[in-house]
């Protein structure tokens, strides 16, 4: 859980200081007074703050995001006390329409920056990883729910609303997103399956395990003490056949299993090339003892690898599709059944973190979060950048500034509109956490 934590903090700490180095920087460069840095939100104490000339740095203990005081501006803080006295030539409010809006969109263009460079940097180094259903011999596993829908034993999906896509990742993306119709190959020919909100609501709740390809039942590592060790079982072995029986594949395997629940029965394997038979006391819940190896999965992945030039062109793209899907599985949760259950907050996230550090999925996270979180401070609601961008354009356009009663009423309901948004999240995490 400490690894889970520490990822989803750094990454955020990272991202919300340099996003509010892109407003500081901009507001120091048109000669605004910078009043407060603050990564994460000081509600009532800051676990550290230090005052260095006009502006006090600190972090807070709320970690939903960070702010910078700018002098002379309406913000979250509503301090309409420093509004009321005479504008000073710091003061963010005196600047012209223009410089307001470049301080504003400061924040929102480093975070797109940042995410283009991390992901350039990325199909530069590591290129592009994905499971090749080209090369799914076994098709994928399916189980009672699955067969509910159409899908049967050895499928291979190939496709969605009739366009073909070689990622089975992609493939289980575009089903949950918009697809009407998943297209797959069985025994040589392909199929179209309607998919149905239900059909959306087991993908979305599989959280991307929904398609899993078949594996063959390769011995990883076998339990101390187990059944499989008591009947000489070994790393590297392959079960091919349960008395008698055969089992190409560990579904054969498991199921053949549980028809020996509490008795003694045969296992052929097949050991560095040699025939061995083994007798094994199958346990009550149908399981020997035995974890098997993923060498066959990892067989199934291709990788694509990018030249400097196609990685940068990547990478100024990627952003752009990460923040497109992000909308697009906003709106999906709004089609599926208990869609809204889906939405998690800072605890839903650390579940979903890996438990061990792993840097290429803390810099694929920080990414799609640097793009995320400049799409969301670019929605026209008063209190984010980009409601301050729309009064700043209205007035460039129109030559009227918004007075001040209504920037401070707009600042309210965004407010208001920000803390239901908390409220919901936080309410959902909770929920979920205790009741799944």
């Amino acid at each position: 859980m400490l690894i889970q934590i520490a990822t989803l903090m750094l990454s955020l700490m990272l991202l919300v200081m340099l996003h509010e180095l892109g407003h500081y920087v901009t507001a120091r460069w048109f000669g605004v007074r910078v009043e407060r840095f603050f990564c994460f939100f000081d509600v009532k104490f800051a676990i550290w703050k230090k005052k260095i000339g006009d502006t006090v740095y600190g972090i807070g203990w709320l970690p939903l995001g960070g702010y910078v005081k700018l002098s002379g501006m309406i913000d979250e803080s509503m301090d309409l006390e420093q509004m009321k006295q005479e504008p000073k030539p710091w003061e963010f409010r005196v600047k012209p329409a223009w410089q307001r809006l470049i301080i504003m969109l400061g924040g929102i263009i480093v975070n797109i920056i940042l995410a283009m460079i991390i992901y350039a940097i990325l199909f530069i180094s590591q290129g592009k990883s994905f499971v090749d259903v080209s090369k799914m011999q076994y098709g994928i596993e399916t189980n009672s729910t699955q067969t509910k829908f159409g899908l049967q034993h050895g499928d291979i999906p190939v496709g969605v609303n009739g366009v073909k896509y070689q990622s089975l990742q992609e493939i289980g993306k575009e089903a949950l997103l918009g697809g009407e119709t998943l297209d797959v190959k069985r025994q040589g020919k392909e199929v179209s399956l309607p998919i149905t909100e239900d059909f959306r609501t087991e993908i979305l709740n599989a959280k991307g395990t929904f398609f899993k390809p078949q594996i063959i039942p390769v011995v990883d590592s076998v339990l101390d003490n187990s059944a499989a060790q008591k009947a000489g079982l070994l790393k590297d072995d392959k079960v091919i056949a349960v008395d008698g029986f055969t089992t190409p594949l560990y579904t054969d395997l498991k199921n053949k299993l549980n028809e020996y629940k509490g008795k003694t029965t045969s296992l052929s394997i097949e050991r560095k090339g040699e025939p061995v038979e083994l007798m094994v006391n199958v346990g009550k819940d149908g399981t020997i003892g035995f974890s098997v190896s993923n060498s066959y999965t990892e067989s199934l992945i291709s990788r694509e690898d990018y030249t400097i030039g196609e990685g940068i062109a990547m990478g100024i793209t990627e952003p752009f599709k990460a923040i497109a899907t992000q909308v697009r599985g906003i709106g999906t949760l709004f089609q599926v059944k208990d869609g809204r259950k889906q939405v998690a907050g800072p605890i839903g996230m650390v579940k979903q973190m890996p438990t061990e550090w792993n840097w290429l999925f803390f810099w694929s996270f920080t990414a799609m979060i640097s793009a995320w979180l400049a799409f969301i401070n670019l929605l026209p609601i008063p209190g984010l950048d980009g409601g301050h961008a729309v009064f700043a354009i209205y007035e460039m356009i129109t030559g009227k500034k918004p007075s001040e009663k209504v920037l401070e009423k707009a600042q309210m309901v965004g407010v208001v509109i920000i803390l239901g948004l908390m409220v919901f999240i936080f309410g959902n995490d909770i929920v979920n956490m205790i009741f799944k």
